[in-house]
């Protein structure tokens, strides 16, 4: 009988730090428009024992992206504030991660002023560049990466010479 429980655990269970994060950004990114999978992804997310920087970035994104729903000021401050110092974390873990940076900066980058929380809008801009301009992009996956080429742009935030290299990245 013991057999057969250790068997059966061993099948059902997923090992730590073994997730299909395909899955998580297409979640994410549907997150943003309803509540409902943005509850469903942090409780996934949260559920995981053996977080990496990137999936701690991705539950601190879900968790700003929860405050969006919320419709208590309270609980949408407390959302976000918990968020950004998951992403915070993640940031300090895995700097040159530039899915992490391109996470925490499209955040900040969505706040209102007023809040005083797109502190590392900067930050995070240079480091993004810096890291498509000299191709230490590791293994990021080519739509992503357009993705992120794209979204940087359209914020008006990046110079002249930071939108060229963005664009000699294409």
């Amino acid at each position: 009988m013991r057999l057969v429980l250790l068997l059966f655990s061993m099948i059902f269970t997923i090992p730590a730090g073994a997730y299909d994060l395909n899955a998580i950004r297409l979640e994410f990114y549907k997150s943003v428009d309803d509540a409902g999978v943005a509850n469903a992804l942090f409780k996934k997310l949260k559920g995981i024992e053996k977080k990496d920087a990137l999936l701690l970035a991705y539950l601190g994104s879900t968790e700003a992206v929860k405050a969006k729903h919320a419709w208590n000021p309270y609980n949408k401050l407390s959302l976000l504030k918990a968020g950004s110092k998951k992403l915070e974390q993640a940031v300090g873990e895995d700097p040159n991660n530039l899915e992490i940076r391109f996470l925490r900066f499209s955040m900040e980058h969505y706040l209102p002023t007023f809040l005083g929380s797109s502190k590392h809008l900067d930050e995070d801009r240079k480091q993004i560049v810096k890291l498509i301009g000299a191709e230490k992009l590791g293994t990021v996956d080519k739509a992503l990466l357009k993705n992120i080429i794209s979204f940087m742009k359209e914020t008006k935030r990046c110079s002249s010479s930071e939108l060229a290299i963005l664009n000699k990245a294409l």
